[in-house]
């Protein structure tokens, strides 16, 4: 995959922008704010002479559809598409990725940062007089707190999805002075400014965390939007921060978000009008929809299609039998059909394994493999003989819980019908989205399918999230602890090309143990009236929900 979006006919084509790739790596002799200094404090391109068309300009409400309310707006809290769309805007954290050049990370509210010559040590200084939306000042205590409570959330009563395994390298942070904070590595991480760019480590206020032990019913943050209103189920609308500390931004008025939970209305607010742009993620547009947006709106809307670094998978409870054998697990895993899952998706979708991009198997390689090959006779008859083996051969009858809505619902039924195909008889248990994630939390399923997607293409942020014990979103409760121990190295080694070589192990490990077959990693189009400018999507969705530099032409 290429390493930008292009834009051809009127899309974006897969784009991907490896971690790796961005100047994060202890050994670099020019520091991160050495090269942040070409940049405007948000992320924003210099200021170039454009066409007068596409000067930015000020005013204006920009509407978008999502399909759900965020279950809280305590960003720490939260995990899913729902919760990134609308409360990035709001929130913010040290760094960022800039909107456009998606490998590089620029100040948000950090101004500046310093890496110790053992890459162990961040030194950040924030900006001066940057206020939260209830007018009390930012501190440094906010900044430790907020990073303490994702690093440790057991600690704070709370849980961290996201962060935890984004801030699994961290050692400790400490407030050096009113306006810098220190944060030290337990080892120096060449992904670590990465994950701390993601929108998921965002700083919240201390103040009212202390007062009410979180943010569930309080938006307040220190980003370009701050709430206005909050109509559940209907809409949540968001203002400019006429206080915001970064000069002549945003430009719009305002964001006002639209829940709309049937898909076919959520098209037909678009295709009407009523919104400009669809949601960024797998409810976004079906391909189906995108086709009629370049067919019937060419001259009016804009199609982006970008890697969502999403996958289509399958968690197995391993704390309920038969899930805790791994010859079960297995046999699903080489009864999963990738080729006609990604068929029934529109053709949308890529094969991959644990991860992709520079750190993943080859697609030409993976297609050798069990479970991925074509046809199919072999591994089914692989798959029936694993169960046979675990004392199964006529089968048995599970549960599968997944959220409705976009890939995860249809593929909930196909993998119903792939899994009949050596005798698991698949009950189907679609739900809301927060149900699905109480459910997950209370590790009461059997299987559970909901599409787990990620901030980075470094593999860090999956590892320590999906498959490391006790990682933030390891629902499974899968654990093993040489795998542990090899996460653990990987994330310890600065060298790339030693890096990959100790990644190739743990991949084929946790693949032999099966505790989250990836069908494939979705694809997703976002639908953007042209007079929506401004707009950056990139690989991934998160990062692209902030939309303090986006303007309508007049």
């Amino acid at each position: 995959m290429s390493d930008g979006c292009r834009a051809v006919a009127g899309k974006l084509r897969p784009c991907r922008s490896p971690i790796a790739n961005i100047q994060t790596s202890a050994s670099r002799t020019q520091t991160e704010a050495q090269a942040a200094k070409a940049v405007t404090p948000s992320g924003m391109p210099s200021p170039t002479p454009k066409p007068a068309a596409d000067q930015p300009g000020y005013g204006g409400i920009v509407t978008k559809s999502t399909n759900r309310d965020a279950a809280s707006f305590d960003v720490q809290r939260e995990q899913g598409q729902d919760a990134s769309a609308t409360l990035f805007n709001v929130y913010q954290g040290l760094v960022r990725v800039h909107t456009t050049e998606h490998k590089k990370i620029v100040p948000e509210l950090a101004e500046k940062w310093e890496l110790s010559a053992d890459g162990r040590v961040y030194t950040f200084k924030f900006y001066g007089g940057v206020k939260w939306h209830d007018g009390k000042p930012l501190t440094m205590e906010d900044v430790k707190y907020s990073l303490e409570r994702m690093h440790n959330p057991k600690a704070f009563n709370t849980v961290s999805p996201r962060g935890q395994g984004l801030l699994a390298a961290m050692e400790s942070a400490e407030v050096v002075n009113e306006d810098t904070i220190r944060i030290t590595t337990k080892y120096p991480s060449a992904s670590f400014l990465g994950s701390l760019a993601s929108g998921w480590v965002a700083i919240e206020p201390k103040h009212i965390l202390v007062a009410k032990g979180d943010m569930r019913r309080d938006l307040i943050g220190t980003g370009p939007f701050k709430l206005k209103r909050f109509n559940p189920d209907i809409s949540l609308e968001l203002e400019k921060n006429p206080n915001y500390h970064v000069k002549g931004l945003p430009y719009l008025d305002g964001i006002q978000f639209f829940t709309i939970k049937d898909a076919a209305t959520r098209f037909s607010a678009f295709r009407t009008g009523k919104v400009l742009m669809t949601f960024d993620g797998s409810a976004g547009l079906t391909p189906p929809e995108a086709d009629i947006v370049r067919r019937e709106m060419s001259d009016r809307a804009v199609v982006y299609e970008h890697d969502s670094q999403g996958r289509i998978n399958v968690t197995f409870n391993m704390n309920r039998k038969p899930w805790n054998d791994v010859r079960v697990r297995k046999a699903v895993d080489l009864a999963l059909d990738r080729q006609a899952a990604i068929r029934i998706n529109g053709n949308r979708g890529v094969i991959g394994s644990i991860y992709v991009g520079p750190w993943g198997m080859k697609s030409d390689e993976l297609a050798k493999l069990p479970g991925y090959r074509q046809p199919k006779d072999a591994d089914l008859a692989e798959a029936r003989k694993l169960l046979a083996e675990a004392g199964y051969p006529n089968g048995f009858k599970t549960t599968l819980v997944y959220r409705t809505g976009g890939a995860t619902e249809q593929q909930g039924v196909i993998r119903k019908d792939q899994l009949a195909r050596i005798g698991i008889d698949v009950e189907l248990m679609p739900m809301e989205y927060a149900a699905v994630l109480e459910r997950a939390q209370r590790r009461n399923f059997d299987l559970l399918a909901i599409n787990w997607t990620d901030n980075m293409d470094d593999p860090d942020e999956a590892l320590y999230t999906y498959y490391y014990t006790g990682g933030g979103r390891n629902y499974g409760d899968f654990s093993d602890k040489e795998i542990d121990a090899l996460i653990d190295k990987q994330a310890r080694t600065v060298d790339a090309e030693a890096r990959k070589v100790i990644l190739a192990e743990v991949q084929r490990r946790i693949m032999a143990q099966a505790p989250m077959p990836i069908s494939f990693w979705d694809v997703w189009q976002t639908g953007v009236w042209r007079q929506v400018k401004g707009y950056n999507p990139g690989p991934g969705i998160h990062p692209w929900g902030k939309l303090e530099g986006v303007w309508l032409a007049k």
